[in-house]
């Protein structure tokens, strides 16, 4: 399924470009929200839920999971709005500083400790590595959406080619 053409024409001198119209990017991105909800809002939650349910102390607390994930899943779906227009570079900034900020609450909670009530038994579950690695890619997100922020100032529709080629 191809999307349809809003701006067919490049710039000059150039191979051209064919942005989607908004109301497709709408459409596919709305689409998208639906699985990111899921992913970082309704599994986590649910997860959390049960753990807690069953008398076990969550790392995190439920509002600060839900709030994190929709907010997380929302600016997904504006990036993809917003993708062919100035405002990319900095929608990008927000969501990827979003994600660190996530990461780094959950790294604050590391190591999370785990008593089975009713016994003594006592678990130590450290992930302060993992959520160090995977502050990584948002760490990358949030350089790269400077350096394109800086590169639409200078150099207006310069990317657009690239990303929706003819």
């Amino acid at each position: 399924m191809s999307a349809p053409a809003a701006s067919p024409a490049g710039p000059p001198g150039g191979s051209g470009y064919r942005i989607p119209s908004l109301g497709y990017r709408i459409l596919v991105s709305g689409l998208r929200l639906i699985p990111l909800l899921v992913l970082l809002v309704g599994l986590p939650v649910g997860l959390l839920s049960f753990l807690s349910a069953h008398g076990l102390t969550v790392p995190i607390a439920l509002g600060t999971v839900t709030t994190f994930g929709i907010a997380l899943s929302v600016l997904a779906a504006v990036r993809y709005i917003v993708k062919p227009t100035a405002a990319y570079g900095p929608v990008s900034i927000v969501a990827s500083g979003a994600a660190v900020v996530y990461l780094w609450l959950l790294l604050q909670a590391s190591p999370f400790h785990l008593t089975i009530p009713g016994s003594s038994v006592n678990f130590a579950l450290g992930f302060r590595d993992l959520v160090l690695g995977l502050m990584l890619v948002p760490g990358f997100g949030l350089a790269a959406g400077i350096v394109t922020t800086i590169e639409d100032v200078r150099s207006p529709h310069e990317r657009l080619p690239f990303d929706y080629p003819a």
